[in-house]
């Protein structure tokens, strides 16, 4: 996964739509032995900028914490992205180029719910 992390991503006009800052995984994937199914990736966080404005607060403070710091992370992901791995056409060449144009993916606040 290290090597998805800050590949250039290009929607289906060729145009750039940011860069992978996070890989979202789900765990669907095969059974491993009869313990737990393996995990499967469900997608990127596609950021318009640096992969540096990630810090793991876009998933926990959406509605919790000091309003300070909810501000603050609402404002550095307010054009970040989610593209699912069914938008994935291609991981070649060192970019992900997706099957959709980058206004048809998800906006970062509405899967976190943000108010």
């Amino acid at each position: 996964m290290s090597e998805l992390i800050g590949r250039v991503v290009h929607d289906a006009a060729g145009e750039v739509a940011g860069q992978v800052a996070d890989v979202r995984l789900k765990q669907d994937g095969p059974m491993l032995g009869q313990v737990q199914h393996a995990f499967a990736v469900d997608g990127f966080v596609v950021v318009p900028r640096h992969t540096g404005q990630l810090f793991g607060y876009e998933r926990a403070v959406a509605n919790h914490g000091p309003w300070l710091v909810r501000a603050l992370v609402r404002r550095l992901h307010r054009h970040s992205v989610f593209a699912s791995w069914e938008q994935v056409a291609d991981l070649d060449g060192g970019r992900v180029r997706l099957r959709v144009r980058r206004d048809a993916l998800t906006p970062l606040r509405e899967m976190a719910r943000w108010e």
